[in-house]
């Protein structure tokens, strides 16, 4: 965790620096405005920690206020500044035709302007969550068994500021879905671990006839594991910890998130799987272990969130090849990546929407 809070406010401050000098042409002279700026620039460097801390020592509505204020400026900075880059090389590219010097300011309003517009955009359509739909067929279900329905969520990361609102959609259309059984695949919690009780009574009012099932991604160890899993299990979902089990017609098995694959633990959460059953692993990280390729038919992965804002998917896709959507990394096995149902850092997403998938699992024609 420190190792993370080091790089990132590293590279935040790096952002707010380049931010300040691009944009300080628009003050007014003297010494005053430039520290106004410099010191609302300094506290939202600090407002994502100033959020968890708050909210850590129960300032739910310091931590609240804070936090929708600083994620919105963190998604604005980050448009501005490619808007800013923009006019930037438009600038390099003009300058030999230009004989006169370029007016600066009145280009620059305009690109904040546009920035501030796609924001207000993105962060709408980060609440316009959408119905993912994937048929898959198999000859591994018994006879009797003809469809399951299976909801994936992952990356909802509950206890930030806009996450109740957020799960109050999620749970409408999972009613809706009518599912046989709900998986999680990691980053249900965060910090500042706001509303968490209302939270959880939402999700208690699903109870699929096969269960809740849930794994842990980065930020539940941010969270805590074991406050995680304590509000997973309160909300009725079960834990796969380096585990599986049969659940029904299937066998589901999971794994801790990490940055590499752990032959061990997949070796431990598929040591009931058996040839016939179908059989779910669950990874948050779409990360594929090739040696137990003949024993899972199905991996559900999320953390990417499809990039969450373009154009980070470029950066995003080269880290995971597993990026989003559906692969088969091996015969007759699928991997399917969600672009997460939730936000992290700027509550938008610009040309990646949330979704909540629904698994048809259809029965073979002529299956045994």
């Amino acid at each position: 965790m420190s190792w993370f809070l080091t790089v990132f406010l590293s590279l935040y401050t790096l952002l707010h620096l380049l931010f300040y000098r691009a944009v300080r042409c628009l003050l007014p002279g003297g010494f005053g405005a430039r520290a106004l700026l410099g010191l609302f620039l300094l506290l939202m460097i600090l407002a994502p920690i100033i959020t968890v801390m708050t909210g850590s020592q129960g300032h739910f509505g310091l931590a609240r206020l804070v936090g929708t204020v600083g994620y919105w400026w963190m998604g604005f900075l980050i448009i501005a500044l490619l808007c800013l880059l923009a006019l930037s090389l438009l600038r390099l590219l003009a300058l030999p035709f230009s004989p006169q010097a370029w007016n600066w300011r009145a280009p620059v309003a305009l690109a904040l302007g546009v920035a501030f517009i796609i924001t207000t955009y993105g962060v709408f359509a980060a609440t316009d969550i959408r119905l993912k739909r994937l048929n898959l067929t198999t000859d591994k279900l018994p006879a009797g068994v003809e469809r399951l329905t299976i909801v994936q969520t992952s990356d909802l990361h509950l206890g930030q500021p806009e996450g109740k609102t957020r799960l109050r959609k999620v749970i409408k259309m999972v009613k809706q879905a009518k599912p046989d059984l709900w998986i999680d695949t990691g980053d249900m919690w965060d910090r500042p671990l706001l509303d968490v009780r209302q939270e959880m009574d939402l999700l208690r009012q699903v109870k699929p006839p096969l269960g809740k099932f849930m794994i842990a991604g980065n930020h539940e160890f941010y969270v805590g594991l074991a406050t995680a899993f304590e509000l997973s299990r309160e909300a009725g979902f079960s834990v796969l910890e380096n585990l599986g089990q049969a659940v029904g017609p299937l066998y589901l098995a999971g794994v801790y998130d990490a940055r590499a694959i752990h032959p061990e633990w997949d070796a431990a959460a598929l040591a009931g799987a058996q040839p016939g059953r179908f059989t779910i692993f669950l990874r948050h990280r779409p990360l594929f272990n090739q040696t137990t390729a003949g024993q899972v038919d199905l991996q559900l992965s999320g953390h990417t969130h499809g990039g969450q804002v373009w154009p980070a998917h470029l950066i995003t896709s080269r880290i995971f090849p597993f990026f989003a959507g559906l692969y088969h990394p091996a015969p007759k096995t699928a991997l399917y990546t969600s672009r997460g149902t939730g936000t992290w850092g700027p509550p938008m997403r610009l040309f990646s929407p949330p979704e909540v998938t629904i698994i048809q699992l259809t029965r073979r024609s002529g299956a045994k």
